[in-house]
């Protein structure tokens, strides 16, 4: 039995000292061998282009240091696979994978402007002719990636012989520049500096970190060191705002846009004399979003108000959101283009404000805003609305939402009944939608409700209807308050001068497959993509109904060619089509989560996560073996159509 111990107690130090040499070696490698890969990605941002500064210059260089701590965690879960002496040369691999990428990734990014998935890892694997390599680019690839492989393992062969490094100390050491690196980043996006910002569309899979509640104190605390920003917008963004040409990667617009001013007729110009006024009557422009309201949740029972506008107007029954959260569907809506162009944005909102506001303040529009969501969070505000002052811009936040909604609703009204000679864009977006959903008890129409909204987090496979009921309760309240603005509307005379346009940023999901999904931001079938989408035009009173594909990337070419008659071709500015000149045949709509994005094609989802998944937007369940590469090769291309090349 002692001699079972003996052997038992020998086998174990054994172990424990083959473990913790291979683990030195495994952490050392991967120290030293990211020498090479911090090249790699220096090679990213130097080709950014960024503005230099010192604050911009240090989190440049904590760049890298962002993927060192990745591929640190994940040698750190191959210990079990790669604890003994014979078997810890294996790291090579993943390495050499992970620089092979990041030069594949580089040369795609600069040639195609967009980084590498495993959606265009399957398409070069089964349409590669359609991709456009050539067999001598293959062929220089393969040489490089061996010379790549050789770096690496040249730096394993001579491990040993590399100073040994308490790595304890050294990867604390990293982390503290990491989190150096990130503050500069979160002081950064949270006052829309270029030379800070403007890194993160070049960088593959790289989500540095934001947090507006971290400024909120720090604003609140050292005023004097991070001071509250003003709506008058400083020199330095006044610049940016003049500025003719946007730089880097932006070629948006392609060409000014050219929006002339109608040829008054007499009875108009006899109209304006007696308004006194100086320019020819231009519609105005509602946008009413409701949050998360998918498409099956407009009828009569459920949003009756806005049922009825449906019944003098055209309705888009195949009408899909830009995005499954809330980012993500808002920028399709408001730029007319692909949710993947928002990081490009992101990285200089002021200069790259949506085309749409900037284009309709210049030709004499009020622009006013009504939410009760955090829009200055992604930058969302600056992007959309650029310099806007407080008077137009009115976000209740302080009460529960729904009573929010109800504030910024109140404030609504009131400008609507204040008289004025301008046109004015009037966008409204309400949240008491979003779960967990809100509204005053009057609103209770359908039941039973579920007591605890939060129970689908324990049993993803709960019933659904009692949820369901609650969340059309919510809807049924906001259509309410839609009711009491166009009642409004209708008293000042404005319906028939006004484009009204009602959708909302995304939808809802409730177990409606039988997989266990809920909410939004988790799939990409219609229950969380398509949305309600009602639009009437300034003198209409016939309904009509189209079926054809449409996307929110549709809305503000139609805004910008049926107000004020721009000429541009849509391709100059936007990734969709007018709504009442929509094509016989389109490729499919592109529409993102917060972490992944599919391409709706042909009533098929190809999404892109790092599980490729092909599956039918109208249900999860029926799987898609048949890829369209052809259509797919055409939606990428629509990706890059406004980067410079």
């Amino acid at each position: 039995m002692l001699e079972v111990k003996k052997i038992w107690l020998y086998i174990q130090k054994n172990t424990l000292l083959s473990l913790k040499q291979s683990t030195s070696t495994l952490f050392h490698f991967v120290f030293y061998s990211f020498a090479f890969t911090y090249l790699l990605i220096s090679a990213f941002v130097l080709s950014s282009d960024a503005p230099l500064t010192f604050s911009g210059i240090i989190y440049a260089l904590t760049i890298p240091v962002y993927y060192y701590l990745i591929f640190v965690v994940l040698t750190v879960v191959l210990i079990p696979i790669l604890w003994s002496k014979k078997l810890v040369a294996l790291i090579l691999l993943p390495k050499f994978l992970m620089d092979m990428m990041l030069i594949a990734d580089y040369f795609i990014f600069d040639i195609y402007r967009f980084h590498i998935d495993m959606l265009f890892i399957n398409m070069l694997l089964h349409d590669f002719k359609g991709i456009g390599i050539s067999i001598w680019l293959v062929l220089l690839s393969l040489v490089v990636y061996s010379i790549i492989f050789l770096i690496n393992f040249v730096i394993y062969k001579n491990i040993k012989r590399l100073p040994k490094l308490r790595l304890k100390w050294v990867n604390l050491a990293v982390f503290l520049v990491f989190i150096i690196g990130q503050g500069i980043h979160i002081v950064g996006y949270e006052y829309k500096t270029p030379s800070v910002i403007r890194y993160t569309p070049y960088l593959p899979y790289y989500a540095p970190l934001t947090s507006s509640s971290l400024m909120d104190k720090l604003k609140a605390k050292y005023p004097s060191v991070f001071p509250q920003q003003d709506n008058s917008v400083s020199d330095g963004i006044n610049s940016i705002l003049s500025s003719s040409s946007t730089g880097g990667l932006l070629n948006y617009p392609i060409n000014p846009l050219t929006c002339p001013t109608p040829e008054l007729d007499a009875a108009s110009q006899v109209k304006n004399l007696k308004q006194k006024q100086s320019q020819p009557n231009k519609p105005n422009v509602l946008i009413f979003v409701m949050e998360s309201w998918r498409q099956d949740v407009m009828d009569k029972d459920v949003s009756p108000h806005i049922f009825n506008l449906a019944q003098q107007a055209s309705q888009f029954n195949n009408h899909y959101s830009g995005g499954s959260v809330t980012v993500n569907g808002l920028f399709s809506l408001l730029y007319g283009l692909h949710p993947t162009y928002r990081d490009y944005m992101t990285s200089t909102p002021y200069q790259n404000q949506s085309l749409l506001t900037k284009t309709l303040a210049q030709q004499g529009y009020d622009i006013d805003v009504y939410t009760s969501s955090n829009l200055d969070r992604f930058a969302l505000k600056a992007m959309f609305f650029g310099k806007i002052n407080d008077e137009h811009y009115v976000n209740p936040l302080n009460e529960q939402v729904y009573i929010n909604d109800k504030v910024a609703v109140d404030a609504l009204i009131k400008d609507l009944k204040t008289p004025t000679t301008k046109p004015w864009f009037k966008f409204v977006f309400l949240s008491a939608t979003h779960h967990n959903y809100q509204y005053p008890k009057k609103h209770k129409i359908f039941t039973p409700v579920e007591s605890n909204p939060e129970a689908f987090l324990f049993d993803k496979h709960m019933d659904g209807k009692p949820l369901f009921n609650d969340y059309k309760n919510s809807v049924h309240y906001l259509d309410s308050l839609f009711g009491d603005v166009w009642s409004v509307m209708k008293q000042t005379n404005m319906v028939q001068d006004t484009l009204t346009i009602v959708t909302s940023d995304h939808g809802e999901e409730f177990n409606d497959d039988n997989k266990g999904y809920w909410g939004h931001g988790s799939n990409f079938t219609k229950y969380q993509t398509a949305v309600p989408l009602i639009v009437k035009k300034p003198q209409q009173s016939e309904p009509e109904r189209v079926t054809e594909l449409t996307g929110h990337i549709d809305i503000v070419p139609t805004i910008l060619q049926t107000t004020i008659n721009c000429q541009n071709p849509t391709t100059d500015y936007s990734s969709g089509f007018n709504l009442f000149d929509l094509p016989e045949q389109r490729e499919g709509l592109i529409i993102s989560s917060y972490k992944d994005k599919a391409y709706l094609i042909d009533e098929q989802i190809y999404a892109t996560g790092l599980n490729i998944q092909s599956y039918s937007v109208e249900d999860i369940n029926k799987e898609n073996e048949h890829f369209n590469y052809k259509k797919l090769s055409q939606l990428k291309e629509q990706e890059s159509s406004l980067l410079n090349h």
